[in-house]
């Protein structure tokens, strides 16, 4: 049997407890609430055998029965909090593992042959306090447990509070339509590790979760003759997981990474969109493109801020002089926006605008979101080869830059802008679908690209700065000393950029000069 269930982890108890006292879940819910205690022993070979081999197998103690599970992950397992395992259960008299009563030939067979000759010992429990609400969607009927307890592997420990929607019935949009209804708000993020993976890596003396924190993006290991379907899929599963694990540390810390990482995750979401535009574009695609487009600009009205404070102005005026104390009153006065900035991000991303981006964008990217049954041509592009799609996706690219460089030693603050937003989305693509090539022609590239954005990074801090002291609601109008800083701080960041700006026309010319790795 196919399970599918969308996993997220909530913060803590009082989480879990809010969830279940809340309106919407009394809204959606049919049937009376449920409770269970449940122990479940986590069973392997003493070298993982059938955790290599992707299977899980428990005793679990329900009420006075006990029962033996396996389970068999399915492909990307935990992509946006989804998982379609493979389970068999079956009573366990006893409490005794007896593989011969296992009903489904096929995973019984599975874990005979992953467990060889080897003895099977106990790994790790779980001891969870579940608590259960039916849930009536138009698309089925779904099921909802919350689970507070935790796992135990010898003598380490570690909090469990998760929250699980299972279809029960009907079709899997329904498992959306639930998560919709009743976690539209929280500071829950996606589970990517199943029980058993958590389980696991405590034993192993990992953690079983890592705590909340900035997450860069990861390179996306595209080959050439994959699908251009699967090659969007692929790349936007690894935005989703940044953005997620993004938002959930701009929600548990102060930590400016997190805001910065954040934004280029929604940054890298919405090129990677445009990129696949000809497999997955369409309505729901640009809806999820506008949609990003708003919350990055929460996410970097804060990071402009924290750039700001903490690597212009706090440097500046700990270095002391003459006008310490004018840039230490400008950080300051900038210190209460960017409180205000966090909170305002803060209450994007627990909300229905945060909360629900996630949701649409795991939905639109497990559903398949971008089928349209009217479309008789989509089969054909969805099933081209990737790096057919890439050629003409990068190619696009290059021409955009070249355009907006073209006069390149006259363009004006606005012009430079345009290349900088132009070779920045460049990047993205070259990111993405760079693996689909040759990978020396690709480090060139890469190389020259980066060395020229580098040179762009002054323009933006000049920019930005100019907005920020010098615009119409520029800090500390009324301070001699603070008005001082900020003139020799824009004095010298100008001098700065210009100085950038010269060199960056030798690594234009070197770019310019590279064959592009896709030809």
């Amino acid at each position: 049997m196919i399970e599918i269930e969308l996993k997220m982890l909530l913060p803590d108890g009082a989480a879990a407890e809010a969830l279940l006292a809340s309106p919407a879940l009394a809204a959606a819910a049919c049937g009376p609430a449920r409770r269970r205690a449940l122990r479940s022993i986590y069973f392997d070979t003493p070298d993982g055998r059938l955790r290599a081999a992707g299977l899980a197998l428990r005793l679990r103690k329900d009420g006075g029965r006990w029962l033996q599970t396996v389970k068999r992950a399915g492909a990307a397992a935990g992509a946006g909090g989804l998982f379609a395992p493979e389970e068999a259960e079956t009573a366990a008299p006893g409490g005794r593992i007896d593989l011969s009563r296992l009903a489904d030939p096929a995973l019984r067979e599975a874990v005979e042959a992953a467990r060889g000759d080897a003895p099977l010992a106990a790994v790790f429990e779980s001891v969870i306090d579940r608590r259960m609400r039916d849930l009536e969607m138009p698309s089925g009927r779904v099921e909802l447990a919350v689970d507070v307890g935790e796992l135990v592997a010898g003598e380490r420990r570690a909090a469990l509070v998760e929250a699980e929607l299972e279809l029960k019935a009907g079709a899997p949009e329904a498992v959306y339509e639930a998560a919709r209804a009743v976690m539209g708000e929280g500071a829950w993020r996606f589970s990517e590790r199943s029980k058993a993976a958590r389980g696991h890596a405590l034993a192993a003396g990992a953690p079983a979760l890592p705590p909340p924190g900035a997450r860069k993006a990861a390179t996306v290991p595209l080959r050439r003759g994959t699908t251009a379907e699967a090659a969007a899929v692929a790349v936007l599963r690894e935005t989703l997981a940044q953005i997620d694990a993004n938002a959930a540390a701009c929600l548990a810390a102060d930590d400016p990474k997190g805001s910065h990482q954040l934004r280029v995750g929604l940054r890298r979401l919405r090129s990677a969109l445009r990129l696949f535009r000809p497999a997955v574009g369409g309505p729901a695609a640009e809806a999820l493109n506008d949609r990003a487009r708003i919350l990055a600009r929460r996410a970097g009205a804060l990071r402009d801020l924290d750039v700001q404070i903490d690597e212009v102005l706090r440097p500046a005026a700990a270095r002391g002089g003459p006008d310490g104390a004018g840039f230490e009153a400008l950080a300051e006065a900038l210190e209460r926006r960017r409180e205000a900035a966090r909170a305002d991000l803060r209450a994007a991303l627990a909300g229905p605008e945060g909360r629900g981006l996630l949701l649409d964008l795991s939905a639109f990217v497990a559903l398949r979101g971008w089928l349209d049954p009217a479309d008789h041509a989509q089969t054909a592009r969805l099933s081209e080869p990737a790096e057919a799609l890439a050629g003409r996706a990068l190619d696009r690219l290059w021409k955009k830059v070249r355009q907006a460089a073209e006069g390149f030693d006259d363009l004006d603050a606005e012009a430079r802008h345009r290349l900088r937003k132009a070779l920045k989305t460049l990047r993205y693509g070259v990111e993405f679908l760079g693996p689909l090539f040759r990978a020396k022609k690709l480090r060139a590239f890469r190389r020259r690209l980066k060395r020229l954005q580098a040179a762009f990074g002054a323009l933006n801090d000049a920019a930005v700065a100019e907005a920020t002291f010098a615009g119409p609601d520029a800090p500390c109008p009324e301070d001699p000393r603070a008005q001082r800083a900020a003139g020799r701080l824009l004095g010298g960041l100008a001098l700065a950029a210009e100085a950038e700006w010269r060199e960056a026309r030798a690594d234009w010319d070197a770019l310019r000069a590279e064959t592009p790795f896709w030809r």
